[in-house]
């Protein structure tokens, strides 16, 4: 683990790192436009609450379907498909709007169609960062893009408030548009080295033979299949806990100004941790380092359903996203270590619907348990959760010891 500055002058990347950006940009100023102009057309929050859900819900349906597209199309194409048809899709939902046509049907239409162009998306995007730089920069790589998503998150919503605030919502809606064309025109630029495997051997395999074959590979493969499950429970944990900041706030009597303060620690400690693993190169990142990560995160996260003094919560929360950066960054590249790349969309996209499942789940029922006792109780329970699945998956010794030549053998031939 040292600095390592030799990934800046790989010009590609560079080309690929901005890109993202501009597209995390896009998306942030998307949601916050889409979802204001729904508030000023009906007031409902059960309109708004179902465009998002549609979002999700869309892609989950999907993702497995990305996966195979992404290991059957190069990725760099998809991604360049996917901005030009974001950016014609909210043109054309500009064009309907301006003839006085807002039907709630065409905002939940507008959902489904995002959703279902992220399920392709986002494998696509994962995937294509293997294929610019080597291994040796996988971590340092992600810490870059991570850093980007995590900088829009902050700046986004700013930016959409702004012109909305000076323009109108239409004016953000159409910025948003041209970030996606920015980006793809980005992308053009870059230069991808396909080595490894021939992703083009698996491109006249029928749909359902490549689902099954990332399925079969995801459970076949003991490394990948645990620390997916064990992502399960980490995520579900850190779920929870999100959408009972603002109930803590309130709790403890920190009112609406805590609650700022609270989810800007967060965004501070997520964009410190991406900016410190952008300069560090992992050259060979361990399973155990997630877990590791993921254990100090659920130290914070119980600490935070303790303590009550205000300043000491800031400085957890803070910590929290910073692990959670980490981990972002680090159990990413583990996979890219391991997964072939002729399976890589496909197998990584039954990990995000695995992952990723639990969130939905657990942040209705912290809502449920919370009626009955209080915020600072899921913090509590939340942060054990993830330290006792942290600690158990450790217990495995293929995991514990993934790296050692003998081990990997042993779990390439079962």
């Amino acid at each position: 683990m040292k600095i390592d500055l030799q990934l800046y002058k790989n010009k590609s990347f560079l080309y690929f790192w901005i890109s993202t950006w501009v597209t995390a940009l896009g998306d942030s100023i998307f949601v916050i436009s889409l979802t204001w102009m729904l508030i000023e057309k009906t007031g409902s929050p059960s309109i708004v609450g179902t465009y998002l859900f549609i979002i999700g819900v869309s892609k989950l349906l999907f993702i497995l379907i990305g996966g195979v597209i992404v290991d059957k199309i190069h990725a760099k194409q998809l991604l360049i498909y996917s901005n030009i048809l974001r950016a014609g899709t909210i043109i054309l939902f500009l064009v309907i709007i301006s003839n006085q046509n807002t039907e709630i049907w065409l905002f939940y239409v507008i959902g489904a169609v995002f959703g279902i162009i992220d399920a392709v998306a986002e494998p696509a995007g994962i995937s294509c960062r293997t294929q610019i730089v080597e291994k040796q920069f996988y971590t340092q790589s992600m810490g870059l893009l991570m850093t980007a998503g995590n900088v829009s998150a902050v700046v986004g919503p700013m930016i959409a408030a702004g012109l909305i605030a000076i323009g109108s919502t239409e004016l953000a809606i159409l910025i948003n548009a041209i970030t996606f064309i920015i980006a793809a025109t980005l992308l053009t630029r870059v230069k991808f080295v396909y080595e490894g495997e021939d992703l083009e051997k698996t491109a006249n395999d029928p749909m359902i033979k490549s689902v099954i074959a990332g399925f079969q590979y995801f459970i076949k493969t003991p490394i990948i299949l645990v620390m997916a499950v064990f992502a399960f429970f980490a995520n579900a944990a850190v779920g929870a806990t999100l959408i009972s900041i603002p109930f803590l706030a309130k709790d403890l009597g920190f009112g609406v100004e805590g609650f700022g303060l609270m989810n800007t620690s967060i965004a501070i400690g997520s964009v410190l941790g991406g900016i410190v693993l952008s300069m560090i190169s992992i050259k060979n990142p361990k399973p155990y380092m997630t877990l590791f990560t993921c254990f100090l995160q659920g130290l914070c996260i119980v600490c935070i359903g303790i303590t009550g003094n205000l300043w000491l919560l800031l400085f957890l929360i803070a910590s929290m996203g910073f692990f959670e950066a980490a981990v972002n960054v680090i159990a990413p590249s583990v996979n890219h270590m391991i997964i072939p790349k002729k399976l890589f969309g496909r197998v990584i996209s039954v990990m995000i619907l695995v992952m990723s499942g639990s969130v939905p789940l657990s942040q209705a029922a912290s809502g449920w348990i919370m009626e009955s006792t209080g915020p600072s109780e899921i913090f509590i329970y939340g942060g054990s959760i993830e330290i006792l699945a942290a600690v158990i998956t450790f217990s495995f010794p293929f995991v514990r010891r993934f790296g050692e030549r003998k081990v990997s053998d042993d779990l390439a031939t079962k």
